[in-house]
């Protein structure tokens, strides 16, 4: 759906898409956009909004455009480049994108198509959930035929016992499928830092060992840390590429990739809190972290570890705004913020796995703890 109050730019539109193999639907103000939004019979994948229309402007259009298609990629067109105007329509009207006018075909034609493949990805990542979901209640069905029959014969308990252990293996490998499905998803949003989240991942899981957490708590860190990433499959792939430093407004989207994260795993029924261990992973001891300002002890133990592992990696790899720092530049970065930004506890168990690994080697072109 396209609103925009002037007819020129409806009708470029309807020209720049003409060659696609796209459905659209035009209006020339937000009141009408949201009429045709809830008789809809299916769901819109993409609406573009002007800012500046009469009745209603594109933050407010917006505002309730997205409860009504919350997984529309929303794009916002404005002639004026008020930084406070695009932050409160990425705040109030979830914007995801924005273009000044007057803007390039052939750029906006890009970001169209790469908006509407972030949709697929999370209809597909619905549908992984919904497969869990699915299991789970299998799961769920299995164990209690599994009660019933134990107290009728003692037997049969041996016998659906087995069949139990070999339902939860399955499980397992259907979990495991789906997290490294999903690592590959963000992988694909930044290939600048393939092989990032399975790093973290081996990083947190040492420094869990090291502190002698349980094999439980050091699964589901591995998890956490495989995916917790995830939530930038909603910031533009080129902000995540950007070659120099980022701007306000590009820090403030990349900060929401946390809450994405929790949004797209809250639903998952994992046996540990591993969306709130993600929601967590970028706060800090003294507060100055987010997206929440968690201190000390209100921040999970899990997500903690994580914050030193992506740390870790972070600087010791490679990204297109800077060269590797490499791992001792990130120990003495951990060391000089140890109990204000990290948690002491966490840094000294990295300190003594650091130790304990002499040589540091280089996976997958990432210097990092091995």
């Amino acid at each position: 759906m396209i609103v925009d109050d002037e007819d020129s730019i409806l009708n470029a539109f309807k020209r720049i898409l003409a060659d696609e193999d796209y459905e659209v639907h035009v209006t020339n103000n937000g009141v009408d956009g949201l009429k045709k939004l809830r008789s809809a019979k299916k769901p819109y994948s993409l609406i573009i909004s002007d800012q500046r229309m009469p009745e209603m402007n594109g933050v407010q259009f917006f505002s309730q455009a997205k409860d009504i298609f919350p997984d529309a990629v929303r794009i916002l067109l404005t002639g004026y480049a008020d930084s406070d105007s695009i932050i409160e329509a990425i705040n109030q009207g979830g914007v995801h994108l924005y273009f000044t006018k007057p803007w390039h075909e052939e750029e906006i034609l890009l970001h169209i198509r790469q908006s509407l493949s972030k949709v697929e990805i999370l209809q597909e990542n619905k549908h992984l959930i919904e497969l869990i979901k699915e299991k789970n209640e299998e799961l769920t069905e299995l164990n209690k035929s599994l009660e019933k029959k134990a107290l009728e014969k003692t037997n049969d308990l041996i016998i659906q016992a087995e069949k139990l252990k070999e339902s939860y293996r399955k499980s397992q490998v259907i979990l495991d499928g789906i997290v490294r499905t999903l690592s590959k998803i963000i992988e694909t949003r930044d290939p600048y830092t393939a092989g990032h989240e399975d790093q973290v991942a081996r990083i947190a899981c040492k420094i869990a060992k090291e502190m002698k957490l349980t094999e439980d708590q050091i699964s589901f860190i591995h998890i956490a840390a495989t995916l917790h990433d995830i939530g930038k499959i909603s910031v533009p792939s080129e902000i995540l590429t950007k070659p120099g430093a980022l701007s306000n407004l590009e820090k403030e989207i990349i900060k929401t990739h946390c809450k994405v994260a929790n949004d797209v795993l809250a639903n998952i029924e994992f046996p540990y809190p591993v969306a709130e261990i993600i929601y967590q992973h970028h706060e800090r001891m003294d507060g100055s972290g987010y997206p929440r300002g968690l201190k000390g002890d209100q921040i999970a133990l899990e997500a903690r570890i994580i914050g030193v592992a992506d740390v870790i990696d972070a600087m010791a790899s490679y990204r297109p705004y800077r060269p590797a720092l490499g791992v001792d530049a990130a120990i003495d970065e951990i060391v000089k913020y140890k109990g204000i930004s990290y948690d002491p506890v966490v840094v000294d168990a990295c300190l003594t796995v650091y130790k304990r690994t002499s040589n540091n080697v280089k996976l997958n072109n990432q210097t990092t703890l091995n």
